[in-house]
């Protein structure tokens, strides 16, 4: 069985000073939550953010962003999602899996005016003088709960990676490409 994204087709949209969204959705991402959540990854070799809402590179193309003390998720764009149903047991004493990549739409805006854009959907201020590169926000878009974590795409450039339920998943990236458009004429 292969992977669909909720998007269908949607792909990528591009514009001048390397604004881009994407759709990453069948990218490979998981996580855990649980009182030992965090000791469990340091374990497993992981980086781990010093606090909640970060988000830390690990390896060359992959990052751990931490949600509270005890959700992390595991994010990989570089790799495919697994069709595999995720398993329902513990992952160890303490440390259950999450559902993100069953739960969750993945979309990365990159480009100068990201936060431009954002500021036309989101109250919360995403310039980089106010939300640096590996700041986390779980907030609201477009009246939609989103998380958005600024980061470096493996190529070095400066992205929000956005995650939304997959329900929204089509509304979103609408209302996102609707407040692209000054830049896309």
């Amino acid at each position: 069985m292969s992977l669909r994204s909720p998007l269908g087709d949607c792909g990528v949209i591009e514009g001048p000073d390397g604004l881009l969204l994407r759709d990453l959705s069948l990218a490979r991402r998981e996580g855990v939550r649980g009182v030992r959540a965090r000791e469990w990854l340091l374990s497993q070799g992981h980086a781990l953010p010093d606090a909640p809402n970060q988000i830390v590179a690990i390896g060359e193309s992959g990052f751990v962003m931490s949600l509270s003390h005890r959700e992390f998720w595991l994010l990989q764009p570089d790799s495919e999602a697994s069709s595999v149903r995720p398993a329902s047991d513990s992952v160890a004493s303490g440390v259950w899996p999450l559902y993100c990549q069953h739960s969750h739409v993945w979309l990365q805006l990159a480009g100068e005016p990201r936060a431009e854009v954002m500021a036309k959907l989101c109250g919360v201020d995403l310039s980089e003088a106010v939300f640096p590169l590996g700041s986390v926000a779980q907030t609201q878009a477009a009246r939609v709960s989103v998380i958005v974590a600024a980061h470096q795409s493996d190529d070095g450039q400066s992205v929000f990676s956005i995650f939304v339920d997959q329900s929204l998943a089509r509304y979103v990236w609408e209302v996102i490409e609707d407040a692209m458009a000054e830049w896309l004429e």
